[in-house]
């Protein structure tokens, strides 16, 4: 073992941070969301330093980072080295010199060390709570003022405002609770609040696609649903008690089966003219729709609202018609719709295909059956195609198709233009496919507006939101998620 003046803990990487949690009263630890599992009779805190030292070899560094979760609320810092020595990085509220604020700690820590949070007096608790609501507890926000490696359009600022280490295939999303939804270290998904990175929510086994996953109502219960392949999942955003990670619950698909998660409340489409509805405990009520009839949406009332050739029918759930309203399908169409995706809670964008081969498009308000816009369009998206939505602007993007519902409603095609995020109407991605550039999606004349960029082959940012670019990159050992805030352009 080295003497604590032989290794210096400012020299050890920032990135990457591990996340431990720790439950002293169940004696359950997990590391980046996986369960560690003691040997009989082993001590389960000894088990969680062997994990991150098997962490730390398996990654061929000599030391890392390691965050320290509990469910009181509680947070600390410490670096473990391969070795197995464990030294305490947290930054007290007093000032300390460099050898009084790191304190070497050997393997079998017991309660000196991972236990002993009532008397470090850290100055950095955290706790997981539930979504929206607001936590007083001080938390050091991590991987503040660095270098963004791509460019960002004007006017966001190039350094971060937070950065934190992310799975390497993690995406980014935004919630409409404001939350940002990413994939750990691990595959575990994580809610973070965007303005300082702390964690607000965890939930098991992130899905591959971010933006095809939404808070919603699921019977009453505010709920995550994520839509991946055949596969829909559903987690409680409701943080559990002593702050573990939630557990999602799957629903497998058949093949023709069709799923809705935008809208105020998600839906299965069964076929046959039946739909499934939320019911609680994450499970579907089955509800018969009027035959010759497509499912477009359900309410938060359980109604569910489908369209005909000119009928907008709502369906209560035991199957009784509660209501009806007119709407004009585009001229030359028949019968229902043959696609359908909702956009937001009143909005929907159907589709139906002609003989011919073209599609016509339609923008629909579900509730009152306002046609916003109708276009005929060559190169249409299919069902599985699910779009970037911007329900704040108005505005969602697919391949070949871009949309906006605002004052002045807009259905165009969309050229040689690969959206990675929508935000006031404007999406931002590759014009051409490779130049970085904004194109105004509620306008038919607009052309790409491209920005200055580091290299040629700079992407577009993976998100933007109100107050926040977001950006995930690889540097040499770890993929980073970015937070850029908005600046002005002297001090860019």
């Amino acid at each position: 073992m080295r003497e604590e003046e032989d290794f210096d803990v400012e020299a050890v990487p920032a990135f990457p941070v591990l996340t431990l949690w720790m439950d002293e009263a169940s004696e359950r630890t997990e590391l980046n969301g996986v369960p560690i599992e003691a040997a009989p009779g082993g001590d389960y805190r000894e088990a969680a330093i062997d994990a991150v030292v098997r962490d730390v070899q398996k990654r061929a560094l000599e030391a890392v980072r390691v965050r320290v979760l509990t469910p009181t609320g509680e947070a600390w810092d410490m670096v473990v080295t391969a070795d197995g020595d464990v030294y305490d990085t947290t930054v007290t509220e007093a000032p300390a010199t460099t050898k009084s604020a790191r304190i070497r700690r050997p393997l079998v820590i017991g309660a000196v060390a991972l236990c002993a949070v009532s008397f470090l007096g850290v100055g950095t608790a955290i706790g997981l709570s539930a979504l929206g609501e607001d936590t007083e507890e001080q938390w050091v926000v991590p991987g503040a003022d660095r270098q963004i490696p791509i460019a960002l359009p004007s006017p966001f600022a190039l350094r971060s405002a937070w950065s934190v280490p992310v799975d390497e295939d993690s995406d980014v999303a935004a919630l409409d609770t404001g939350h940002i939804l990413s994939t750990a270290p691990g595959g575990t998904l994580t809610a973070r609040n965007p303005e300082t990175g702390q964690v607000a929510w965890r939930g098991n086994d992130a899905p591959d696609d971010l933006a095809a996953t939404v808070h919603t109502d699921w019977a009453g219960q505010p709920s995550l649903v994520s839509l991946s392949g055949n596969q829909l999942r559903v987690w409680d955003l409701r943080t559990p008690q002593d702050g573990t990670t939630v557990t999602s619950t799957t629903i497998t698909l058949e093949q023709d089966w069709r799923a809705e998660i935008r809208g105020e409340r998600p839906f299965v489409d069964l076929g046959d003219w039946i739909v499934g509805v939320p019911q609680t405990g994450h499970r579907l009520r089955h509800v018969v729709i009027p035959a010759g009839t497509r499912a477009v949406t359900v309410t938060g009332q359980n109604q569910i609202i489908t369209a005909s050739d000119a009928t907008l029918y709502t369906v209560n759930d035991d199957g009784i018609v509660a209501g009806r309203a007119s709407y004009s399908a585009p001229a030359g169409t028949a019968g229902a719709p043959d696609r359908s995706w909702m956009l937001d809670n009143d909005h929907a964008l159907l589709a139906w295909d002609s003989e011919a081969g073209e599609t016509m498009m339609s923008i629909i308000n579900v509730k009152d059956g306002t046609t916003r816009a109708t276009a005929e369009v060559s190169r249409a998206p299919d069902q599985q195609e699910r779009p970037i939505v911007d329900e704040q602007g108005r505005a969602a993007a697919f391949d070949s198709v871009s949309l906006s519902w605002g004052p002045d409603p807009v259905l165009r095609p969309l050229e040689s233009f690969e959206t990675s995020t929508i935000h006031n109407a404007t999406a931002y991605g590759l014009a051409g496919r490779e130049n970085p550039a904004g194109l105004d999606l509620a306008s038919l004349k607009s052309r790409p507006e491209p920005w200055d960029t580091f290299a040629e082959d700079d992407p577009a940012p993976d998100l933007i939101t109100g107050d926040g670019a977001y950006v995930v990159a690889d540097t040499l050992d770890t993929t980073v998620l970015y937070r850029a805030e908005k600046t002005n352009p002297e001090e860019r």
